[in-house]
């Protein structure tokens, strides 16, 4: 251990002071971003009949005619026939076979949360900082497929 300190002291010496051109040190830590999380909110559309021209990785934009929002998603598998929880929220049966009348949509949680043309749209989403109880009519809120033009049918949303 002494031999590690004698290292120490000698390498200390030897820092030419004259080289240092700012000797004023912040009290704030610094901070530099390499790569942003990306964090996703998801929508469950529960549909009343299997809407055969939709894809995975399809655009779902969601309109709210009222104010003319538009909200883009992107529509990547869909829900499971049987999935049973417990009282704990623990899965206790799932069978992995596809529910096509359930649709699973993302949408970047950034959008949600900061997104200033969409100040109904993100009133909506449960984990958003701006979630209000809502009413809404089902013909003032649109899904419609980007690629196809379709509107896709649905009776629920779960956001």
């Amino acid at each position: 251990m002494s031999r590690y300190l004698d290292n120490l002291v000698t390498e200390i010496k030897a820092i030419d002071t004259d080289v240092v051109e700012n000797w004023e040190v912040g009290n704030e830590p610094e901070m530099k971003v390499l790569e942003e999380q990306k964090v996703y909110i998801w929508i469950r559309i529960y549909l009343k009949e299997e809407d055969p021209t939709i894809e995975i990785g399809d655009d779902v934009i969601i309109k709210y005619t009222p104010t003319d929002e538009e909200l883009i998603t992107k529509f990547f598998y869909y829900g499971k026939k049987t999935m049973t929880k417990d009282h704990q929220e623990e899965i206790v049966n799932y069978d992995p076979e596809d529910d096509k009348k359930v649709l699973c949509l993302m949408v970047d949680e950034r959008v949600i949360n900061h997104g200033k043309d969409i100040p109904f749209i993100r009133t909506m989403f449960k984990v958003g900082i701006h979630y209000e109880y809502q009413l809404v009519r089902r013909n003032e809120l649109i899904f419609v497929n980007k690629r196809t033009g379709d509107n896709l049918d649905y009776f629920d949303v779960d956001w």
